[in-house]
């Protein structure tokens, strides 16, 4: 009795499975933000090789012309490829803090979110310098507590929270920014590959005074193109969600959430990656 009555003295109304909890919502939230990164940089490669054969269409472009737009897509890859790696860094945050939950070697995994610490500063300088990083991943940690041994696991599992919550706060607003600004790009990019795959796939086919061979497959193609819009939507009302973590992990620090807003955010992640598988 003793020790359950320490165990709520220590960490207030938080207990180890809520940390945990955090933790799996932190995980699942960069998995979703990285399918939409993923998806952004498709969407520019795809966007840009439809202008490419549009205006070849006009005119030949050249091989100079061609590498320029060629460095320019590697340069957006770059600078997607610098968010996701901070975004591992993140995930592997939340990761080190569920199995700091979990787990009966506090101080081992505390060493390890200092490391973890570091390259998530340096990974927030790359952002915004536009930079790219590779971060390495530590090893993960084992399992298997008694009731005093939980006590130290929640009294540290605070204790890092207080001590870097402003710290993960202010890389996941450079990382939520990050992804508003990918993520408009993104789906003006998608609304113009829609006008150029119309063109390209349907107009030219049926103004051509040659029958369309595949009718079926014309259709389909149609079909496809012109719900594209739809599904852009879908995927801009879906990605808001995402953006509401910080503000989660923010009230989760300062006792004002409780476990069923985590909760809910994880349904609305899990809705999201089925927006965004459906849209490939």
């Amino acid at each position: 009795m003793t020790a359950i009555f320490l165990v709520t003295l220590i960490s207030g109304c938080r207990s180890n499975d809520d940390y945990n909890k955090l933790g799996e919502a932190g995980i699942k939230y960069i998995d979703a933000v990285n399918l939409l990164l993923d998806e952004s940089a498709k969407a520019r490669v795809d966007l840009s090789s439809e202008q490419t054969l549009a205006n070849d269409r006009i005119s030949n472009i050249e091989a100079v012309r061609y590498a320029e737009i060629s460095n320019s897509d590697r340069n957006r890859i770059k600078y997607i490829n610098a968010i996701m790696q901070h975004n591992l860094m993140l995930k592997k945050y939340f990761l080190l803090l569920q199995e700091l939950a979990n787990s009966d070697a506090p101080q081992k995994a505390q060493t390890e979110i200092e490391k973890v610490a570091k390259n998530l500063t340096s990974l927030g300088i790359v952002i915004r310098t536009g930079a790219a990083g590779s971060p390495s991943v530590g090893p993960t940690l084992g399992s298997g507590v008694n009731l005093i041994v939980k006590l130290q696991i929640r009294e540290a599992l605070k204790q890092e929270l207080e001590k870097r919550g402003k710290l993960i706060s202010s890389e996941l607003k450079i990382q939520e920014e990050a992804l508003e600004k990918i993520g408009k790009i993104m789906l003006e990019d998608k609304e113009k590959i829609s006008k150029l795959q119309e063109n390209r796939l349907v107009v030219r086919s049926i103004l051509s005074p040659n029958p369309i061979g595949d009718e079926t497959g014309w259709i389909k193609t149609r079909q496809g193109i012109l719900t594209m819009a739809i599904m852009s939507e879908n995927l801009k009302s879906a990605s808001s969600t995402l953006g509401n973590f910080k503000d989660i992990f923010e009230s989760f620090l300062e006792g004002k959430s409780d476990i069923k807003s985590v909760n809910i955010f994880l349904s609305e992640v899990e809705a999201f990656v089925k927006i965004v598988s459906s849209n490939k």
